[in-house]
């Protein structure tokens, strides 16, 4: 049986993955015209009225960060279904599933390597659940950022403008753990390397609250562990770092770090299981083993709500 742990990061990885590719693909041309949508609530208002048009060119304001969302989607959709999957998730079930409720939260981000020359981001309003999955050109995004005074920061404000478009459909298997695949976002934001995208600093982000987080194993059972600063404040940042730390050296006995929020720093510690994630990923590529994968966490997410 795997855990739903290792099941929800290897999906997600594969959905990066593709994504990322699909970024490399030939961009459409575009005559000129560019759809200025405001800012990150105001595309999801554009989305509930079904009047985003894939394939165009769009500015949309927000807060840019390379820890991208774990999911996304319509943030009131994203509420409502979290909200039912907690208050119908039975007081017997493992703690491995406390993960999939928190992912489902829309809070939680994850900071991945770039994959086939592309970063995946996120750009954001407020806080992790008003997002949009954002693909940006390595080399494009490694240069904005070294042409920026203050290095330290981990968010910026700006107006985005990149090419509206579909996800691959490898991103499928992830959102139907959450129950989500009929109702799932189906385009993000693709930054490429050509005249029409672009990222303009707006200035020095104020606040933006989202969760960081560990996965963890002790005595055999997997478990989640997280914390929400506001990514604004680098003081908090480190604050939420060094008391998951405490946490679980506080916990007793032989402790495992099987992931965490941030894949590239890795700030909580490395870990032989961290290394592995790829192993995992690379066993989750072939279709029959993935579904396999996906089916025994629905199952085992139906047994216990």
């Amino acid at each position: 049986m795997v855990d739903p742990i290792t099941a929800t990061l290897g999906a997600l990885s594969l959905g990066v993955d593709a994504a990322s590719i699909y970024h490399q693909r030939r961009t459409a041309t575009t005559d000129g015209g560019v759809d200025e949508i405001g800012r990150v609530k105001e595309f999801w208002e554009a989305h509930r009225r079904d009047t985003l048009d894939t394939g165009s060119y769009v500015t949309v304001e927000g807060t840019l960060s390379m820890y991208a969302p774990m999911i996304f989607g319509d943030p009131r959709l994203i509420k409502q279904r979290h909200f039912e999957f907690r208050d119908a998730l039975s007081t017997e079930a493992p703690t491995s599933i406390d993960a999939l409720v928190s992912i489902s939260s829309g809070q939680p981000v994850v900071r991945l390597e770039p994959m086939k020359g592309v970063y995946y981001a996120g750009l954001y309003q407020g806080i992790g659940r008003n997002s949009i999955p954002v693909f940006v050109d390595e080399q494009r995004l490694d240069s904005w950022c070294d042409e920026r005074t203050n290095t330290s920061k981990q968010v910026w404000d700006v107006a985005l403008t990149g090419q509206l478009d579909d996800l691959p459909t490898e991103w499928d298997d992830f959102f139907s753990i959450f129950g989500l695949d009929q109702e799932a976002p189906e385009y993000a934001i693709y930054v490429q390397d050509d005249s029409t995208s672009n990222i303009e600093y707006r200035g020095e982000t104020r606040f933006f609250e989202a969760d960081v987080w560990a996965a963890y194993e002790h005595g055999g059972e997997r478990d989640w562990m997280t914390r929400c600063p506001d990514f604004a404040e680098r003081t908090e940042i480190r604050r939420a770092i060094d008391t998951i730390i405490d946490n679980l050296e506080a916990i007793g006995g032989p402790v495992e770090l099987v992931s965490q929020y941030d894949l590239v720093d890795q700030p909580l510690g490395k870990s032989p299981s961290i290394d592995q994630t790829s192993t995992h990923v690379q066993e989750m590529s072939n279709r029959r083993v993935r579904q396999t994968y996906i089916d025994e966490v629905s199952e085992l997410v139906d047994t216990y709500t």
